[in-house]
């Protein structure tokens, strides 16, 4: 894991929260966008924002940078009230969402050097630099642009002024793993230098690579804040096996963890487990095995875990 240590700023004085929200609610008429979320980012940190598809990810950024007005409480940016669009507050603020979208006709380029225009003074050799390690052709028109270039160009715009505070929306969807992985090194060195990152996605990998903490929406509610390392269900493996023998039977596939036979797969399970490395090992060598497949749990499956466990109270996600 290359997660990077947290540093507060400052020595002997009070934590400075990069961003905060105080009870923030957000109505739409009778549809509930957000509902009392209560978050604090520390300055200087990385922070990770999880939740299902339409659990208030999205619209708790938006309330953070002035973007959506708050039915009631309040978002702070720099101890701060945010005010409608951000005002001057952007200059020191990146955000990229989830799709990216820019003029159509003009080239990348062309962006780039119009969103030069809204900072005083820009690095222009940090540019290129992110060009460059971004693997952005520059000069191609947006309309031309794949998913993945345009997600690329809209990293770039929101770096390219050095933010303190950087806002990301699922920033590696569309990327292929090499320019991830670029991505992330960004973001590490950016970190290290003093910017905060508050980052969501649906990637619990991205979130144990980088985050310091993490905090957990659904239904438009916060349900928990941890250390990343106390994330819940950090200890689930998913198991995909293979017998080569004989079926096995419930029992014994149960000492392992829940296990779920593929209907299309002759003898092929899948299986939920929770036991330590050494003890799911000693397990697993009582089995003739012709196929072992192990994976890290997925959102949904982080998310059940919680919600088993009796912390979250209720259903994990909607019908």
């Amino acid at each position: 894991m290359n997660r990077p240590p947290f540093r507060a700023r400052g020595k002997g004085v009070a934590i400075l929260y990069a961003a905060e929200t105080n009870n923030l609610i957000k109505s739409y008429g009778k549809t509930r966008g957000v509902t009392g979320v209560n978050l604090a980012v520390r300055d200087g940190e990385i922070f990770g924002f999880i939740g299902p598809d339409g659990a208030g990810k999205t619209t708790t950024i938006r309330l953070l940078l002035g973007l959506l007005k708050p039915t009631s409480g309040e978002a702070k940016l720099f101890n701060r009230k945010v005010p409608p669009g951000g005002g001057r507050l952007y200059r020191r603020v990146g955000y990229v969402p989830a799709e990216v979208q820019f003029y159509p006709e003009m080239t990348g380029r062309d962006m780039l050097e119009y969103a030069r225009g809204f900072y005083h003074s820009i690095d222009d050799q940090w540019v290129e630099e992110l060009v460059d390690r971004l693997n952005l052709d520059p000069d191609r028109k947006f309309k031309a642009y794949s998913h993945g270039n345009r997600k690329k160009l809209g990293l770039i715009q929101a770096l390219l002024h050095k933010p303190r505070l950087i806002f990301l929306d699922e920033p590696g969807s569309g990327l292929d793993p090499l320019i991830r992985q670029e991505m992330f090194k960004i973001f590490e060195e950016m970190n290290q230098k003093g910017a905060t990152i508050f980052f969501s996605t649906h990637e619990i990998e991205e979130i144990e690579r980088v985050c310091h903490r993490v905090a957990m929406i659904n239904n438009g509610s916060i349900i928990h804040q941890c250390p990343v390392d106390e994330l819940p269900g950090r200890e689930i493996r998913v198991l995909e096996i293979k017998l080569a023998g004989r079926e096995a039977s419930s029992e014994a596939l149960s000492r392992i963890g829940t296990a779920e036979k593929f209907s299309s797969r002759s003898g092929y399970y899948r299986i939920i487990s929770r036991l330590p490395v050494n003890q799911l090992t000693k397990e697993l060598s009582r089995f003739d095995l012709e196929y072992l497949k192990v994976t890290d749990p997925s959102l949904e499956e982080i998310f059940f875990s919680f919600y088993q466990s009796g912390a979250g109270g209720g259903q994990p996600f909607d019908a």
